[in-house]
């Protein structure tokens, strides 16, 4: 696989510091988070707002939102081959037998930044083999029209 389809390396030093911020910003009782989710923001050259980390502990645990929150955006692909989206279909497969949601949901946001789908997680049934699922992303793109 290329270079630019691989998954991100996270830097497991900013990783104590996002987690120590990401408490700050979620406890209420901590007052103004200001400072913490501009932080956060610089580390992560991302734009959050506090309430996307309000009681994140009802729907997932630190490590994994902070894993989330480190992992750079997904590129825009313009030219991604039968072969390569059949591998990263395999890898997404994958990853949400094994509960890797956050490498899942990366090469989703991949295949939908890179192709004319609305909806991209409706095509990965695990029931369905890699050449399937690919061949339904390929014949919804063709007769997708995308309006502005």
């Amino acid at each position: 696989m290329r270079e630019d389809l691989n998954y991100p390396q996270i830097d497991k030093q900013k990783l104590d510091i996002v987690k120590e911020l990401i408490d700050r910003i979620a406890e209420p009782s901590n007052g103004d988070c200001s400072y913490a989710l501009n932080e956060l923001n610089r580390i992560t050259g991302k734009s959050y707002t506090a309430l996307e980390f309000v009681e994140y502990w009802g729907w997932t645990d630190l490590d994994i939102l902070a894993e989330r929150v480190l992992t750079p955006e997904p590129p825009y692909i313009n030219d991604l081959t039968r072969d390569e989206m059949k591998e990263i279909v395999s890898i997404v497969k994958k990853c949400l037998m094994l509960g890797e949601d956050n490498k899942a949901d990366y090469y989703m946001e991949l295949l939908h930044k890179s192709l004319p789908l609305v909806n991209v997680f409706a095509y990965m049934k695990l029931d369905d083999d890699e050449t399937t699922i690919v061949d339904n992303m390929i014949n919804a793109s063709a007769n997708s029209i995308i309006t502005l």
